[in-house]
């Protein structure tokens, strides 16, 4: 593993170990390493005994939900939990390969992008494996937050999270917004990166409104972004949802045609397209650097974008 930060990427003095003290502080509010005492293989068996207990976080890829231990001096520790958790934790998969690494880039890419998403970390396992660890936008200091992804905000079932499009979530955003203007313009962003960094794969429940503590509702940070294209090669689809009635062969004109649709200008949806599109590129390069992905990974992921690119 390179001498590297596990939340930014960027080189560590030899003397650290695996995080940034600032980095620390925004994830784990705290300047101390937080301990996870499993390996991947003890990972593997928790998670299927939840899954049959029916106390597993729900989506495709394994996930656990973690609480943040602080015992003073001696330390702190992550402990695997039922749903009650202030983080959440996916392991490897033994279907795909590095997601855990692959979930770390997209997600710093956006950040870097200036797009909002949770705090999120790489964490190192007993046997040696990467995990990746994400804060729960739901919790505060104060207690619960109220979070409904936008199945829940439809009135959809699971099964049909993929029942829907972009257009949809953005009329829902209007309605039920306490800032709707800023919420479209960062969900117009947010659509536009998925497409950009092959994240097929965002769907309703991949999208939230959340209550902030002051009163009112927003448009949740960005989570679950993934490079699916590179994962699933042989999906077709460029996109869960549709935008503009289609679901692939997505070019410019389809994501001018949505920003029209959900009540953008065309003086907003060009600056918008040229914002991301620009700040993609630019930052690319740099957080393929920063990424822990194998190299292989990085060259599909490189290729994959810059295509995505000239199409915008």
């Amino acid at each position: 593993m390179r001498g590297a930060c596990l939340i930014c990427g960027k080189a560590m003095p030899e003397s650290a170990r695996h995080y940034h003290s600032a980095c620390l502080r925004k994830v784990f509010a705290q300047d101390q390493v937080p301990a996870l005492e499993h390996t991947q293989e003890e990972l593997n068996e928790l998670a299927r005994q939840l899954v049959m207990q029916r106390v597993s976080l729900p989506g495709v890829q394994p996930k656990l939900s973690l609480h943040l231990e602080k015992h003073g001096e001696r330390g702190s520790r992550l402990t695997i939990v039922g749903f009650a958790g202030d983080y959440i934790l996916k392991p490897q998969s033994t279907a795909w390969p590095h997601l855990p690494e692959a979930e770390h880039f997209c997600m710093l890419l956006a950040e870097m992008c200036r797009i909002k998403c949770v705090d999120f970390a790489l964490v190192p396992l007993r046997s040696g494996e990467l995990a990746y660890v994400c804060r729960r936008m739901d919790r505060s200091r104060q207690g619960m937050l109220h979070l409904e992804d936008f199945c829940q905000v439809l009135g959809r079932m699971t099964s049909q999270k993929y029942r829907g499009s972009m257009e949809q979530i953005a009329r829902a955003l209007r309605l039920y917004s306490s800032l709707p203007g800023l919420d479209l313009a960062r969900f117009f962003e947010l659509s536009l990166y998925s497409f950009l960094s092959g994240n097929s794969d965002m769907h309703l429940k991949n999208f939230s409104l959340l209550r902030q503590a002051e009163g009112g509702y927003s448009l949740a940070p960005a989570y679950d972004l993934l490079p699916v294209k590179v994962i699933l090669p042989e999906d077709r689809e460029e996109m869960a949802l549709s935008v503009n009635g289609k679901k692939n062969r997505l070019k410019r004109s389809d994501f001018e045609s949505m920003a029209k649709n959900i009540g953008l200008s065309k003086a907003q949806a060009d600056k918008m397209i040229a914002a991301v599109s620009s700040s993609v590129r630019e930052n690319l390069e740099e957080a393929l650097r920063r990424s822990f992905m194998p190299d292989k990974m990085r060259g599909q992921v490189a290729e994959m974008m810059l295509q995505r690119l000239a199409r915008l």
